[in-house]
């Protein structure tokens, strides 16, 4: 279960991909499948995975810079063996609606996962 992953921790915010290609997109979501994810959540989370199915917050470069510090304050969980998290709207109930989808959402990154 996705809930079941270890805590991510997001160095660097300025490394998110936000247009990932799909050989990217097909590794998470065989991470998050080989980690028990069920198909139709896996399903869910990968569909927000693009920015252009980001929330308002997120959904361009202007508005991510200009958000950057609200970003920290998410909760997120590492993809195993990847450069990506998930970001859960259970877990991040305390985000205002422009930085969070139902069920949750992938964000994959260049670099600075931990």
């Amino acid at each position: 279960m996705v809930s079941e992953l270890d805590e991510g921790r997001v160095r660097r915010w300025g490394g998110m991909i936000s247009t990932p290609d799909n050989v990217l997109q097909g590794h998470i979501r065989r991470s998050l499948q080989d980690s028990g994810c069920p198909a139709r959540l896996l399903n869910e989370l990968m569909n927000y995975s693009h920015e252009r199915k980001w929330p308002g917050g997120l959904n361009s470069l202007e508005m991510r810079q200009v958000n950057r510090v609200c970003y920290e304050q998410y909760v997120t969980r590492r993809v195993p063996g990847r450069q990506a998290v998930v970001v859960l709207y259970l877990e991040n109930q305390h985000m205002d609606s422009p930085f969070i989808r139902n069920p949750g959402m992938v964000l994959i990154f260049a670099h600075g996962i931990d």
